[in-house]
């Protein structure tokens, strides 16, 4: 999954509440001695998907069939106080018959570093990614291109924290993020920035009972390179959640919020036979819009874990940025399931139902997008495994004025290295 936070992102809160039950283990879970480690993994396998091209429902469309393979190796130290992880990867996919405009090769490095102290520790995540637009994750691209056309992304996420009682604790967050895009000017697409800061305190009333408190700030830049058309957002605000263990294996959060953005849009073309009420002025000039909007942040989280099985329900509420050089407000809803089926089976099952909508009244194209997933997963031996698994999604947005619908499978053999040590 993408990296790209925003100001008030849901799960900068729900990582922060899960702080609380961290506090004893982070003052002693150091690791005893320093080493380093290697582990490959090597997947392979073949996919079908009817509607590989994301056509609208009234257009007529085949499916396609490739093979993908899937390197990736994670080096990491340990030393008493620090723990690194380095871990470069490449997926490529090649599609069967006139079907190389699906062909892709997508690259990733990720860089994780923690150094602890007696009551703090320190992090930082940098992330590079260079992927096929098709291939992108759902909610940082506008779903149906054709084109080999490529998304690349850098991340930064530092962030401090702080015990500084048995009940207490504060965390400082901050993210940036830059996206760009290698398309053609008809494809819409908007290179844009987006940054946030969190400041969190954390109190335990109990060992069941969680609290936390949180103010955040952020900026959402967007432009188009083909145009003068920009959009600067700003935004503030702030979180209050509260976590209770019902059980000794059942967990819910509940985050209420709110937050406040300010819009700057320059360089719309103003569009006699679509005037609208926000942009009043002469046919075919450019005009600015300036607005504020207060948005309602938050959500309810329920957790149940045991040996065999875990189940995740998820609703929330955030501002996420957009592609389509707007920033949104996100409704989510996912399910998921993990079960332990026998000694070399798991299973899984994810539900997952977003609905987008911009901020203000400028430029809104609500969006709404479902997917299905199921996964088997058999071990052969320790390091060699088969799975498989069913996607199901249906894309619905006002650009395109129809549904998008795909149906994909995979199947794959996985090799998981024991890993080198020194």
């Amino acid at each position: 999954m993408s990296r790209i936070r925003n100001p008030v992102r849901y799960r900068h809160i729900k990582a922060a509440a899960i702080l609380i039950s961290l506090l004893p283990g982070l003052l002693t879970s150091q690791p005893a001695r320093a080493y380093w480690e290697l582990t490959p993994r090597i997947e392979g396998g073949i996919t079908t998907e009817t509607n590989p091209y994301n056509r609208i429902e009234t257009q007529s469309y085949d499916g396609a069939t490739g093979a993908f393979a899937d390197f990736r190796l994670e080096g990491s130290l340990q030393t008493p106080r620090d723990v690194v992880t380095l871990t470069p990867r490449l997926r490529s996919s090649r599609f069967a018959g006139s079907n190389e405009q699906l062909d892709d090769d997508d690259y990733w490095i990720n860089l994780d570093a923690t150094h602890y102290w007696d009551t703090a520790n320190a992090n930082l995540g940098v992330m590079y990614r260079d992927n096929g637009i098709r291939t992108s994750e759902f909610n940082t691209a506008n779903p149906g291109q054709t084109r080999d056309d490529s998304q690349s992304t850098w991340s930064f996420d530092p962030s401090l924290s702080y015990i500084f009682s048995a009940r207490n604790s504060i965390q400082l967050t901050a993210n940036w993020t830059d996206i760009t895009y290698d398309a053609p000017p008809q494809s819409g697409y908007y290179d844009y920035t987006n940054g946030s800061i969190q400041a969190t305190w954390i109190h335990a009333f109990s060992e069941k009972t969680s609290a936390l408190v949180a103010v955040n700030g952020g900026s959402f830049k967007a432009s188009d390179p083909y145009s003068a058309s920009r959009n600067n957002t700003d935004s503030f605000g702030g979180t209050l959640a509260l976590e209770r263990k019902l059980s000794p294996t059942l967990t819910t959060t509940i985050t209420l919020g709110s937050s406040r953005s300010t819009q700057d849009v320059e360089g719309l073309f103003f569009d006699p036979e679509n005037p609208g009420f926000l942009c009043p002025t002469y046919p075919f000039a450019l005009c600015s819009i300036s607005e504020n909007s207060n948005n309602f942040v938050g959500g309810i989280t329920l957790r149940q874990q045991s040996e065999v099985m875990t189940t995740t329900i998820d609703y929330s509420q955030s501002q996420a940025p957009r592609s389509n050089g707007t920033s949104v407000v996100s409704e989510s809803f996912r399910v998921n399931f993990q079960r332990t089926l026998s000694r070399k089976l798991d299973g899984s099952f994810n539900l997952l139902y977003t609905s987008d909508s911009a901020l203000g009244n400028y430029g809104r194209q609500d969006r709404a997008y479902f997917s299905g997933n199921a996964a088997l997963r058999y071990r052969l031996t320790r390091t060699l495994a088969v799975n498989g698994s069913y996607n199901y999604s249906v894309n619905n947005d006002d650009a395109n004025g129809a549904k998008q619908k795909n149906n994909s499978l995979f199947f794959s053999l996985i090799y998981t290295g024991v890993g080198i040590r020194r």
